[in-house]
């Protein structure tokens, strides 16, 4: 019996999904545009975040945030109706894709960027091309020329720096260091959809309590969580997001405990102590 899959809105996921017995799922571009068309249609329906998308001949990636709309419901709607379209344009009627999909939660921001840079970096594995940018079919065109759209670039170039310009030149950087940690040497900590997970509520109590640790005050306490702008608290704040930023919390969960904006988490976590 298959374990139900962990889900809950906030969840960042790594998904792949391969074609029945590892057979090509994109034939043309055509195939591809309309997946990338579709795609598109379900971000505006159920309202999810992509940060990254790779596909290959016969399978493809997704990186991607869900808000209330499960996973499941997600890769439901975008699979059947891509089957259905493939099967009708290439007079088919077998299954398209094999097993159900893999969806590895990503539980660490620090490994974010380490999983869209294996999604890039596929192309070039898969000894299709040299350079991650000569690959049209990934989500590195987005970020290579600072474009928003289909992808949301914000959330992986604000976890580089506040400072856009230089967050791009560094995305560039980064994509073409070979000596970045790969995906497959820290699969281990990015957890998995089956186990090994708090959940929602229990990484936020998680988090009061390191915030609690800071020395605050219960009064103090109850300033900071209701997102009080009061000067003497600001040590303690920091003190908060540079702890649980350590621990491999994100910024956005970070902040979003406390009421303040994810930049202004930024902004704590860099001032030097």
């Amino acid at each position: 019996m298959r374990q139900k899959r962990i889900e809950y809105s906030g969840a960042i996921y790594h998904v792949m999904q391969r074609g029945n017995n590892k057979e090509k799922i994109f034939q043309n571009d055509s195939d591809k545009q309309f997946f990338i068309a579709e795609l598109a249609n379900s971000k505006k329906m159920y309202g999810f975040e992509l940060y990254g998308y790779v596909l290959l001949d016969n399978h493809y990636h997704l990186l991607l945030e869900v808000g209330e709309i499960p996973l499941s419901k997600i890769m439901q709607r975008l699979n059947s109706l891509y089957s259905r379209y493939y099967n009708r344009v290439h007079e088919r009627i077998d299954h398209l894709f094999g097993l159900r999909y893999k969806a590895i939660i990503i539980q660490e921001e620090k490994y974010l960027f380490a999983a869209l840079r294996y999604l890039h970096w596929n192309p070039i594995r898969a000894g299709l091309v040299k350079e991650v940018a000569d690959y049209m079919w990934s989500s590195d065109h987005f970020y290579r020329h600072n474009k928003s759209g289909l992808v949301n670039i914000d959330y992986i170039y604000d976890s580089i720096s506040t400072n856009r310009r230089y967050a791009a030149n560094e995305y560039m950087r980064l994509i073409r260091d070979q000596d970045v940690m790969e995906y497959e040497q820290v699969n281990t900590i990015f957890g998995s959809d089956e186990k090994g997970l708090l959940d929602k509520k229990g990484r936020e109590n998680a988090l009061d309590d390191i915030l609690r640790g800071t020395g605050l005050s219960d009064e103090e306490f109850s300033l900071v969580k209701s997102g009080a702008r009061i000067r003497s608290l600001k040590l303690y704040k920091k003190a908060y997001v540079k702890k649980a930023h350590s621990q491999g919390y994100t910024l956005k969960e970070i902040a979003a405990n406390i009421k303040i904006s994810t930049v202004a988490a930024h902004k704590l976590n860099e001032i030097s102590t």
